[in-house]
């Protein structure tokens, strides 16, 4: 939800999406300490995303794929309910995950520790 998310994250997998150059199932779940939600997420990042009216339905597609889950750092039920959200959009269907981490270094380990115990597709 922060500088990096709205100004330059979501509206860089915008213009991806805008222009085909991501999977059509893809799906997007943001992660982050605040209590959000995805309509205030893309309030918040409209200006930076600029939207041309002929894209407006296609831009609410990209909408529509995101989710969002708000948890901790180092809480394990944090990353379950991550994991079980991501489980959720893929319908439990073979599926890559890419995590993209913008974090204080005093966490990472911790995060990262957490997604690789929680958050890996089961084979």
């Amino acid at each position: 939800k922060g500088d990096l998310a709205k100004k330059k994250i979501y509206p860089t997998l915008w213009w991806l999406y805008r222009d085909g150059f991501l999977p059509e199932r893809i799906r997007f779940i943001g992660y982050a300490r605040s209590q959000i939600t995805v309509a205030k997420i893309f309030e918040h990042a409209a200006i930076y995303m600029k939207v041309e009216k002929h894209e407006r339905e296609t831009f609410e597609k990209f909408v529509e794929l995101n989710s969002y889950c708000a948890g901790s750092y180092d809480a394990e039920k944090d990353f379950q309910h991550l994991n079980d959200e991501a489980n959720r959009l893929s319908k439990q269907e073979s599926a890559h995950r890419l995590f993209y981490l913008a974090l204080p270094p005093s966490v990472y380990e911790s995060v990262t520790e957490l997604i690789s115990k929680h958050c890996r597709p089961k084979p």
